[in-house]
């Protein structure tokens, strides 16, 4: 029994030790402070009874003044250089990717700490089985 329990014991520790501890927690993707506007792209498809056929396509260039402030009470303020006004917007993290922008879904495709791209999904629903897909896509800089 004697030789026996130092070879029990050597092989829970071999066990013990090839075991790690798994790292399950998403990456956290910071999406607060002032993001700078640099560019838009518009994009809308139609999905009628499984065909899609895309309809329109534009891109709009900012000036460097619009810009978005993601702040940590859940609030997103949007200023408009045109206009010299700021809306405010209700944010919400969903996951790391996926936030809302009061009822607007929105994918962050990359964060970084100088960069925010991100774009809008709009869904409309004509008249069954036709979908309007309106997407926009963002580049932001800090």
């Amino acid at each position: 029994m004697r030789k026996v329990l130092p070879i029990v014991t050597a092989m829970v520790l071999v066990v013990l030790s090839a075991c790690k501890k798994e790292d399950n927690a998403t990456p956290h993707r910071n999406f607060y402070g002032k993001w700078y506007y640099e560019s838009a792209v518009f994009k809308e498809y139609t999905v009628t009874a499984g065909d899609t056929s895309y309809s329109r396509l534009d891109t709009l260039r900012y000036n460097g003044a619009e810009y978005i402030d993601f702040t940590q009470s859940g609030i997103a303020l949007r200023f408009y250089s045109d206009a010299h006004s700021v809306d405010t917007f209700r944010f919400e993290e969903i996951t790391p990717v996926f936030f809302h922008l009061d009822s607007l879904l929105c994918e962050a495709t990359a964060v970084t700490d100088t960069a925010l791209r991100y774009n809008t999904l709009d869904f409309s629903y004509d008249e069954t089985p036709k979908v309007k897909i309106s997407q926009t896509f963002y580049t932001l800089k800090k």
